[in-house]
């Protein structure tokens, strides 16, 4: 599983600081969102993911560098991002991917304590951080 020390890679030492407010678990989150949002992604395809597949690990850096982005209120760079996250999966999940661009529907679910997938569970303890 990728860790924030691998998206530390991903940027020089000054843009990490700027994108985390040097905070670590700034990072943590953007990786806990990008992997919520590639696992949405292959189950609206049917699929599970395979998070040590090299093409969604690298899906997961370009989205989580997007949440950092994002987050640091850079949306140019941001929107970059996104769409190079998006272009890695539409090579992992073929036809599937392009349907998902032109098939948005806002979806609410109701969750019951307890019940939370791991995902969840590790971005519900981020957002309460």
């Amino acid at each position: 599983m990728l860790t924030v020390e691998d998206l530390k890679k991903e940027l020089s030492e000054r843009d990490y600081r700027m994108l985390t407010d040097g905070d670590d678990a700034v990072a943590e989150r953007a990786l806990a969102k990008a992997r919520a949002w590639v696992t949405a992604r292959f189950r609206k395809c049917g699929m599970e993911p395979d998070f040590e597949d090299e093409l969604v690990k690298e899906a997961i850096l370009k989205r989580a560098l997007y949440e950092l982005y994002s987050f640091a209120e850079n949306e140019k760079v941001a929107a970059d991002k996104k769409q190079d996250a998006e272009d890695l999966l539409e090579g992992v999940l073929g036809d599937c991917a392009e349907d998902l661009k032109n098939d948005y529907q806002p979806v609410a679910a109701k969750v019951f304590p307890g019940t939370l997938s791991p995902i969840a569970k590790e971005f519900k303890d981020f957002t309460r951080s």
